[in-house]
C-alpha cells in the first residue's frame, strides 16, 4: 500500500544526497520504494534525471488517485535534477519555492489516439490510465469455497473461480490420461500442477517449461511453498534441471528422479528428451512417475515447428514412459496454456495422446480484464520514437517495452539511457542465462531466496524471448514499439501486465515498415516437395534400423545433393521430420542407450559415454502410417500440413494487423482469434475490454463478461471401481442405515476404494474425510453450481442423503445409468414408486453395517 508514500518520499528528497530516508520501513507502494532506490543512485549515475522524475510523477498520482487531494513534493534543483522544462516532459508542473527548491505536481496524461478523439473519449482514456495508479487490492470476485483436497494440498480456503476449480478437479482426478487445460492467466495454473504432488508422499512430477528463467523462478516459488507447508519435495533442495548446473548437481537430480525422491522438477524440452530421459524412463518403469506437466503448451506448435524441435519430440519420451510404467501406475499428462488457438489445439491433441485415448480438453478460456488498450500508427520513425519516449517517461512502472528484433531492443535501451533513463535493462534471445537472471532480480527487487532487495531497473526492453510465463505480478505497463507478427504474441506479451489483478496499460506504437517486418517474422520456413522427399529418402536410407518400425537418424546427415551442410542441414532435416510427424506419417521417439549382452564393464561404460556424446545429434521415429510412404501420397499429405500452417499464420498476422487498421474492439478481436472448433462444437473465449479506441468511442458497446465459464470434467479413462461387485450389473447401489448411525468409517472405506467424488456431505465432514485419507483427493459437489457434478460427472460418485430424499438431479443421474453409491436412511422412498422403500424396490441395496463388515 501507499499510505506513507508522500512522507517517505519528501523525507528522502530533503535528505538527498545524504543517506536514504529513515521512513523506508513505513507502508510504501512499489513506486515509492523504487523512487528511494533511484534517489540513492542519482549521484553516481546509476539513475538518471528522467528515472527520478518519472517515479516522482508515479508517487504523486498514486497518492492523488488513492487518497484524493492535490499532493505535491518539494524537490532539489541542480545539474542532476530536471529543469522546469524537463519536468514538463514527464507531464509534471513545477514552481519555485522560497528555499530555492521547486514544488512538483503531476498532471493527467494518456497515450494519444491516431484518430481525432472527442473530449469525452479523452476524458475516458485519462480515467482508465489513472485507474492503473490506484493502490488498492483488487476485488477478488468469484471466489468459491475450496474442495477438501485443495485445502489439504495448499491450505487455501477458496478457488479463484469456476475455471480454476474445474481445472484443479480434472488434474487430481486424471489417472493415466492426457488433459489439455485452457485457463486464463492469473487463475493459478501453478497450484493446479502442484496438487497431485502436495497430496501425496511419493511420486515424481516433471514440469517442462519453455525458458531457463522460468525454471529458476519456479524453483524459487517451489522452495518457498515447501517451506510454508513444511514439505520435503527434494532430497537436495533443488528443483530446476538446467544447463548451468554442474555435472555433480545434475547427477544428483537424476538419481533422485530414478529413486522417486525428487517430487517436483522443472526442466526444458531439450534437457527432458536428452540427458534427463534415461532417469525419467527408469522412474516410470519403477512406478514412481506420477505426472508430466507441460506449461505454455501452445509453444509446441509455435516454436516446435521451426527452431526448437524438442517441443515436438517430447511426446515420444512421454509415450515411452507411459508404456514402460506398470499398470495402475501410469503417469498422467497435464498440458497447460492460457492462449490456445485452433491450430495449437489440433497439434497438441494429435501429439500428446497416450494409452490409445484422445486428449481431453477442459476449456475455461476468457480474456483478461486488466489491460486498457492504446494503439497509434505513425507515418515516420522519428514521430514513433518521440511517442515511445514520451510514453515510457509518463506511464507507470514496472514497464516492459517490446520490439521484434534484437538490434531494435538494444537500440531502444541505448536511446532511453541517452535521454536520462538509466534504470533500463534489456533481454533478448542473445542474452545469457546469468544475465537474464540478474536483470529479473534488479527489475523485481527480489533475490533468488525471495528476500526483498533494492531495485536497479524500472524498465526492461525485450524481444519475445523475454518474460514468457514469468510471474512478476505488479507490471503496470506493457508497450510495443513494433507490430507483433501474430495476435498470439501480442496477447501473451500484454499478459505480462496486471498479473496481480490490478489494471494495466497496453500501448502499441506502430511505425513505418512494421508490417513488412511482421510478415517476414510470421512466415514459417518449410521445405519444398521434391527437396523434402529427397531428404526423407536420404534419412531413411542412412539411418539405423531398430526393432519394429523404429529408426534412428542423425540430424546432421546430408542428402545426396549436398556436399556440405554449413550447419543448416540439421535444421532442414528436423523441419522435414516435424512436418511428417504433424502429418502423422511418423511418430517421434527419444533415443535410448542400450548395450550388447556379454559386454565388459569397460565396454558398457564406453558405449554409454559414446551414446551421450552424440545423443544431441540423434532423432528416433516410428513409422505409423505406411499409406503415405509413396512419393505422391507423401507430397500430398505434407502439402495439407503446409497449407494448414500457412493458413494459421496468415490468420494470426491478419488479426494482428487488424488491431491497428480495423477500428474494431480489441477485446472482441482477440477473443474471436481464440475460439476453437472441438468435438463437433464451437468453444468460445469470453471477450473483455477495459478500454480501447473503439470502446472509448462507444462505451456502451464494450464487452464485459459477467458469467465465467464452468467447463465440464472429462469422463474418466480408467474407471477403477473395486465396489462394482456389490452393484452387480446395475449402475446404482443403495446403502441404507438406521437413524443415529456413524457413517465416518464407511465413507473412509469408500474413499480408500477409489470413490473420490461425494455429494451431500457437510463441509466439516468432507474435510474430516480428507484428513482420514490424506493421499486420496476428495471432491465435494457444490449444489449451487450452474451444472453440478451430480448432473455431469461420468465417473463413480457417492451421495449422502441426510433427509432421505432423492432430489431431481440424483434421480436423473440414476436413470442415466451413471455409477452412484447412495447412502440414505432405511426409510428412503423409491422416487419411481412412491410409497415404497428404495431398499425393497430399487436395483441393488445393502445395509451400511453389512457393507462395512465386508470391506
Amino acid at each position: 500500500m501507499s499510505r506513507d508514500d508522500i512522507a517517505a518520499a519528501q523525507a528522502a528528497l530533503i535528505a538527498w544526497p545524504e543517506a536514504e530516508s529513515p521512513l523506508r520501513t513505513l507502508v510504501l507502494s512499489d513506486a515509492c520504494r523504487r523512487l528511494l532506490d533511484a534517489l540513492a543512485g542519482l549521484s553516481d549515475y546509476r539513475a538518471g534525471w528522467r528515472d527520478v522524475a518519472s517515479l516522482v510523477r508515479q508517487v504523486l498520482l498514486t497518492s492523488r488517485v488513492t487518497y484524493g487531494g492535490s499532493p505535491s513534493l518539494s524537490v532539489p534543483v541542480g545539474s542532476a535534477w530536471p529543469s522546469p522544462e524537463q519536468w514538463e516532459e514527464v507531464s509534471c508542473i513545477s514552481a519555485p519555492l522560497d528555499d530555492g527548491r521547486r514544488s512538483v505536481q503531476a498532471l493527467d496524461w494518456a497515450p494519444p489516439s491516431s484518430s481525432e478523439p472527442t473530449d469525452a473519449e479523452n476524458s475516458l482514456a485519462v480515467s482508465q490510465v489513472l485507474d492503473v495508479y490506484r493502490d488498492a487490492d483488487p476485488r477478488r470476485g468469484g471466489l468459491i469455497d475450496a474442495d477438501p483436497f485443495w485445502k489439504a494440498a495448499h491450505d487455501y480456503a477458496t478457488y479463484r473461480g469456476q475455471t480454476q476449480r474445474q481445472a484443479a478437479r480434472t488434474a487430481v482426478l486424471n489417472e493415466g490420461g492426457s488433459v489439455l487445460v485452457s485457463l486464463p492467466t492469473g487463475r493459478g495454473k501453478t497450484a493446479i500442477a502442484w496438487s497431485k504432488v502436495l497430496l501425496s508422499t511419493m511420486g515424481v512430477s516433471i514440469v517442462i517449461v519453455p525458458t531457463v528463467v522460468l525454471a529458476l523462478d519456479m524453483e524459487r516459488r517451489t522452495a518457498d511453498t515447501a517451506k510454508r507447508l513444511g514439505r520435503r519435495l527434494s532430497p537436495c533442495a533443488r528443483y530446476a534441471y538446467i544447463g548451468s548446473l554442474d555435472s555433480d548437481d545434475k547427477q544428483q537430480l537424476r538419481e533422485a528422479v530414478r529413486s522417486g525422491t525428487q517430487r517436483l522438477l522443472y526442466t526444458s524440452p531439450e534437457a527432458f528428451v536428452s540427458s534427463l530421459a534415461p532417469a525419467v524412463l527408469e522412474c516410470a518403469r519403477a512406478g514412481y512417475l506420477q505426472q508430466i506437466v507441460i506449461d505454455e503448451v501452445h509453444l509446441v506448435d509455435q516454436w516446435g515447428s521451426d527452431f526448437r524441435s524438442e517441443f515436438q519430440t517430447m511426446p515420444g519420451l512421454i509415450r515411452d514412459a507411459y508404456t514402460s510404467a506398470p499398470e495402475r501406475k501410469k503417469p498422467s499428462v497435464l498440458l497447460l496454456s492460457a492462449t490456445l488457438a485452433q491450430r495449437a489445439v489440433d497439434v497438441v491433441s494429435k501429439l500428446f495422446s497416450v494409452g490409445g485415448t484422445e486428449v481431453d480438453l477442459v476449456w475455461g478460456s476468457e480474456l483478461r480484464t486488466e489491460p486498457t488498450y492504446f494503439l497509434t500508427k505513425h507515418e515516420d520513425e522519428d514521430t514513433r520514437r518521440e511517442a515511445v519516449l514520451e510514453a515510457v517517461s509518463r506511464l507507470p512502472r514496472p514497464l516492459v517495452l517490446y520490439t521484434s528484433k534484437v538490434e531494435d531492443a538494444e537500440a531502444w535501451a541505448d536511446r532511453l539511457r541517452s535521454h536520462g533513463l538509466l534504470r533500463v535493462g534489456s533481454v533478448t534471445g542473445k542474452s545469457g542465462e546469468a544475465f537474464r537472471r540478474t536483470v529479473i532480480e534488479r527489475w523485481r527487487g527480489v533475490n533468488p531466496s525471495g528476500q526483498e532487495t533494492a531495485t536497479g531497473l524500472d524498465v526492461v526492453v525485450g524481444t519475445s524471448a523475454f518474460g514468457l510465463g514469468l510471474d512478476v505480478s505488479n507490471v503496470r505497463t506493457v508497450m510495443h514499439a513494433c507490430l507483433p507478427e501474430t495476435i498470439d504474441r501480442y496477447y501473451q506479451e500484454i499478459g505480462r501486465g496486471g498479473r496481480d489483478g490490478r489494471p494495466s496499460v497496453a500501448y502499441l506504437c506502430c511505425g513505418p515498415g512494421d508490417q513488412a517486418i511482421a510478415k517476414k517474422l510470421n512466415s514459417v520456413t518449410m521445405i519444398g516437395d521434391e527437396l523434402g522427399w529427397e531428404r526423407w529418402q536420404s534419412l531413411l536410407s542412412t539411418g539405423e534400423k531398430l526393432p519394429g518400425l523404429r529408426y534412428r537418424v542423425r540430424k546432421s546427415s546430408l542428402p545426396k545433393y549436398m556436399a556440405e551442410g554449413y550447419g543448416r542441414s540439421a535444421r532442414w532435416n528436423v523441419r522435414t521430420l516435424t512436418l511428417m510427424a504433424q502429418a502423422e506419417i511418423i511418430r517421434f521417439q527419444v533415443p535410448q542407450w542400450t548395450y550388447e549382452d556379454g559386454a565388459t564393464t569397460q565396454e558398457v561404460e564406453q558405449s554409454r559415454q559414446e551414446f551421450y556424446d552424440e545423443v544431441e545429434d540423434l532423432i528416433e521415429f516410428e513409422l505409423v502410417n505406411g499409406n503415405y510412404l509413396s512419393h505422391n501420397a507423401w507430397i500430398e499429405e505434407l502439402g495439407k500440413v503446409r497449407s494448414a500452417v500457412h493458413d494459421a499464420q496468415r490468420q494470426a498476422l491478419g488479426s494482428s494487423i487488424a488491431l491497428i487498421d480495423s477500428g474494431r474492439c480489441v477485446g472482441r478481436m482477440i477473443a474471436r482469434h481464440y475460439q476453437v472448433s472441438y468435438g463437433g462444437g464451437l468453444l468460445r473465449t469470453l471477450a473483455a475490454c477495459r478500454g480501447c479506441p473503439s470502446c472509448r468511442r462507444a462505451p456502451e458497446t464494450s464487452p464485459s463478461h459477467t458469467i465465467e465459464p464452468s467447463p465440464l470434467l472429462p469422463s474418466p479413462h480408467i474407471v477403477n471401481d473395486p465396489l462394482a461387485g456389490w452393484r452387480g450389473n446395475k449402475p446404482s447401489l443403495f446403502i441404507f442405515f438406521e437413524d443415529g448411525s456413524d457413517l465416518d468409517q464407511l465413507l473412509i472405506r469408500l474413499a480408500q476404494r477409489n470413490i473420490r467424488v461425494f455429494a451431500g456431505l457437510a463441509v466439516d465432514s468432507a474435510d474430516r474425510l480428507q484428513r482420514s485419507v490424506p493421499q486420496t483427493p476428495i471432491v465435494l459437489d457444490d449444489p449451487t453450481s450452474i451444472l453440478t457434478l451430480t448432473e455431469t460427472f461420468q465417473g463413480p460418485m457417492a451421495f449422502v442423503l441426510a433427509n432421505g430424499v432423492i432430489n431431481r438431479a440424483l434421480h436423473e443421474r440414476m436413470h442415466a445409468g451413471l455409477t452412484s453409491y447412495i447412502l440414505g436412511p432405511a426409510t428412503t422412498e423409491n422416487p419411481d414408486k412412491p410409497g415404497h422403500l428404495l431398499r425393497d424396490t430399487g436395483d441393488r441395496s445393502i445395509s451400511a453395517e453389512a457393507l462395512l463388515r465386508s470391506l
